[in-house]
């Protein structure tokens, strides 16, 4: 355990040199080279091979980890896979930030009206003041929803996680995730990983 907490610590240092919005899952649109303040998506604009499956009536997590400042992470999704300023964004939740660190937060996309077989484009803004001024920071996640019997079998053949990492204590409630903490743990993981490969290049 405590080389895991090693490992995601250094990747939460060489976060700090690209971004200030953490992604710790699942895996975003956008690389760790992205410009975050670049709306919509920051930046990544068209669909990637990243994409999370969503099983209808579960709970998928988002696990971000903004920062510095306080404010509130706004989530939205776009039922158009390329995404412009233009693009019509449907609001899911709104998630206060009182302080920086790790916000575990969860969406049960059939709540949303959204049905097995549409793939959206969820984007997360980071809205925040910080030594008195206003940013805002984009990432999007592309999101297929499926029934729960194919989103079970696109879990069980992932072999990864979620992409660039955050760490330090949670300042929110820990959200349970649809395939459960051991696979949290495995996409904690990967993240660190892939991030410490990407600060070696």
């Amino acid at each position: 355990m405590k080389f895991f907490t090693g490992l995601v610590a250094a990747a939460a240092i060489a976060q700090g040199a690209f971004a200030h919005m953490g992604v710790i899952a699942p895996k975003p649109r956008s690389g760790v080279v992205a410009d975050e303040l670049l709306a919509p998506c920051g930046g990544g604009n068209t669909l990637t091979k990243n994409v999370t499956t969503a099983a209808v009536g579960s709970k998928t997590l988002f696990s971000l980890k903004p920062g510095h400042g306080s404010g509130n992470l706004i989530f939205s999704y776009f039922t158009d896979l390329t995404v412009t300023n233009d693009t019509k964004a449907t609001h899911l939740l709104d998630v206060q930030v009182p302080q920086p660190g790790i916000y575990n937060t969860t969406i049960d996309f059939a709540q949303h009206n959204l049905k097995a077989g549409q793939n959206i484009v969820v984007q997360a803004v980071y809205n925040c003041t910080d030594d008195g001024n206003n940013e805002k920071f984009y990432v999007c996640f592309d999101v297929s929803v499926a029934d729960s019997a194919s989103a079970s079998s696109a879990a069980e053949s992932s072999s990864e996680g979620g992409a660039e990492s955050g760490l330090d204590k949670s300042t929110a409630a820990p959200a349970k995730s649809s395939t459960g903490s051991a696979s949290t743990l495995k996409i904690a993981l990967g993240s660190a990983v892939a991030m410490l490969l990407a600060a070696a290049f």
